[in-house]
């Protein structure tokens, strides 16, 4: 299906923007092409491919929020016949997603997906210390989730919508008190009513009005009475991350004799990636050779098989 005579300028892109009068931040995202490419080779019903398009717009969201070069990612596990779902994004930019689920019957409820489940946020930075946040999954929603996070470990306002339209697109809207904007709001006297009437208008947004307005149209027409800046979009596209040589490491760390008693079994290995669902093939040969190179670092702290150390 060719969506580009249905949606404007916010495919595939996050906008970010600030109300100038207050210390509020806001941030919109919408999905199209990353995510149906995320869901186009499984085969979920209907309320997973709801739920997967809003874990990605909300990595999408939280990852531009962070100042670091790294990856975000949300992932919930539970009892119930959805067993794990996550999606990351890598600085706002990259995004992918998995789900595991089986059963006859899939609730819409997250509660009911997730049986006595927990959310985990993980802020793993390219450098410095991996961050890592867990929220019981205690409201129906991932939107209300992420505003009880939000409220019991940064204390900030924060309000979270997050929309799909299973198989087409994923959005979401966030806004959020910074710090410090109760203290400026005493000293200056400002409209002690601002967020409450901000969250108010973010309310009023629709699927279609997303589908059909681009950011600047559609921010304008939900807060045209507020003095807002707005920062350039960052487009956001799927990349799964997987290759051949990703998943002969994977192998290779099972050990070599794992790996050996798996090829005794049978004379060529299928490994399917989660995320992208491609599929790939090895002999024991593909392998070996990588094997060869790791005992030969090991022996003699030389990377090449064919030179030895004296």
């Amino acid at each position: 299906m060719n969506l580009s005579t249905h949606f404007m300028n916010n495919k595939d892109e996050i906008q970010r923007f600030i109300f100038d009068d207050y210390d509020i931040r806001g941030q919109l995202v919408c999905l199209t092409d990353s995510y149906q490419s995320a869901i186009e080779h499984h085969h979920h019903p209907e309320p997973i491919n709801r739920l997967i398009g809003e874990f990605m717009a909300a990595a999408a969201l939280l990852s531009t929020g962070i100042k670091i070069q790294g990856t975000v990612s949300l992932q919930a596990q539970g009892k119930g016949d959805l067993s794990l779902i996550m999606a990351e994004c890598y600085h706002g930019h990259e995004v992918r997603a998995i789900a595991r689920w089986q059963g006859e019957k899939c609730h819409d409820n997250l509660q009911s997906l997730l049986a006595d489940g927990q959310l985990v946020i993980t802020i793993d930075p390219d450098e410095g210390q991996r961050y890592q946040g867990i929220v019981p999954i205690e409201s129906s929603t991932l939107a209300e989730c992420l505003e009880l996070y939000f409220e019991k470990s940064e204390q900030l306002k924060t309000r979270v919508w997050l929309t799909t339209e299973p198989n087409v697109l994923a959005s979401g809207l966030f806004i959020q008190a910074l710090p410090g904007s109760a203290k400026r709001q005493n000293e200056f006297d400002q409209d002690k009513d601002a967020w409450n009437r901000i969250c108010q208008l973010s309310d009023t947004l629709t699927l279609q009005e997303i589908k059909e307005l681009d950011n600047d149209a559609l921010l304008h027409r939900l807060y045209h009475q507020e003095a807002l800046r707005v920062f350039p979009v960052n487009p956001i596209l799927y990349k799964c991350g997987c290759d051949r040589d990703r998943t002969i490491n994977a192998l290779v760390a099972l050990g070599q004799e794992e790996v050996k008693q798996i090829f005794s079994e049978q004379p060529e290995l299928s490994v399917t990636c989660e995320f992208c669902n491609k599929i790939y093939l090895f002999v024991f040969e593909d392998i070996s050779a990588s094997f060869l190179l790791q005992e030969n670092i090991e022996i003699t702290g030389n990377p090449d098989p064919k030179r030895t150390l004296h």
